[in-house]
């Protein structure tokens, strides 16, 4: 009798509802078989999706800085545009500047240029921060459709990298904003892929939102600044800024611009590297 409650005790297990299902062979009890692993997506689909993520990535790197020089071609046709109603005029600005932004069609430095240009110091400047921060939203919401999960899966696959990905975008709130904040404050530092980096390493939309204001703000308001004073001038376009300038003083001014937003992308760089050196070791 003893030795049969072994086997009674195996067969009452398979046979309650908590065990696994199991097909009885006659009166012995069947291998337990352990659930099998719900499949991935497709290779071809995480590849297609990669290929897109690199295409996107290559586009933003190389379209701003070619289509910017076109505001600086044309500002005095643009400024007339706009300056028509200022009010409409106004809100056109701020538009076009998120969506030609977030889709990274042009940069944020002679959008910023042409805010100040039109508009002046203060309302350029609130105009090229509504501006950039609704291309910041674009830009994210179009590099997570495109991408999905495959660059950070990708990322996943390779040690090193999901070291740093981690060190820069899994910290706590407080530190992944600090982060942001200081890859948005260098002039080197390019808006759309910049946004590609934060979307595509899934870094909270809200955190991403809040610091992008706070990151672009002083490199943004050298360049407002510099527009408005030079339209204060009485210059029509770049032309007769740079022709009725005195040499000295249009150089000067740039050398000190120049200086002041390589000091304040130097002291982010820093404050980054100290950062990420903290997070990886």
């Amino acid at each position: 009798m003893h030795a049969l409650r072994p086997f009674r005790t195996l067969r009452g297990m398979s046979e309650s509802p908590n065990s696994y299902p199991t097909q009885q062979d006659g009166d012995g009890p069947a291998p337990i078989t352990p659930p099998t692993a719900l499949p991935g997506p497709p290779q071809k689909k995480r590849d297609s999706r990669l290929f897109a993520s690199g295409v996107l990535g290559v586009a933003w790197v190389l379209l701003p800085p070619l289509a910017g020089f076109y505001i600086f071609y044309d500002l005095a046709n643009i400024a007339e545009f706009l300056s028509e109603d200022p009010n409409w005029g106004f809100w056109v600005y701020v538009v076009i500047f998120a969506v030609t932004a977030g889709l990274g069609f042009l940069p944020t430095y002679s959008q910023a240029f042409l805010g100040g240009w039109v508009f002046g110091m203060n309302l350029g400047l609130t105009g090229a921060i509504m501006g950039f921060t609704g291309g910041a939203a674009i830009g994210y919401i179009v590099v997570r459709m495109v991408t999905g999960r495959s660059v950070d899966g990708w990322i996943d696959r390779h040690p090193k990298g999901r070291v740093i990905r981690d060190a820069l975008a899994r910290g706590s709130t407080k530190r992944t904003f600090l982060i942001v904040t200081l890859l948005r404050l260098p002039p080197s530092s390019p808006f759309a892929l910049t946004n590609y980096a934060l979307s595509a390493t899934r870094i909270p939309f809200w955190l991403v939102m809040a610091a992008t204001p706070i990151g672009m703000f002083p490199r943004t308001a050298i360049v407002c600044l510099l527009a408005s004073a030079a339209r204060a001038g009485g210059a029509t376009d770049i032309a007769t800024v740079y022709n009725e300038t005195p040499s000295w003083l249009f150089f000067t001014g740039i050398v000190l611009s120049v200086a002041v937003i390589a000091a304040i992308g130097q002291l982010a760089n820093r404050a980054l590297e100290q950062l990420t050196a903290r997070g990886t070791s």
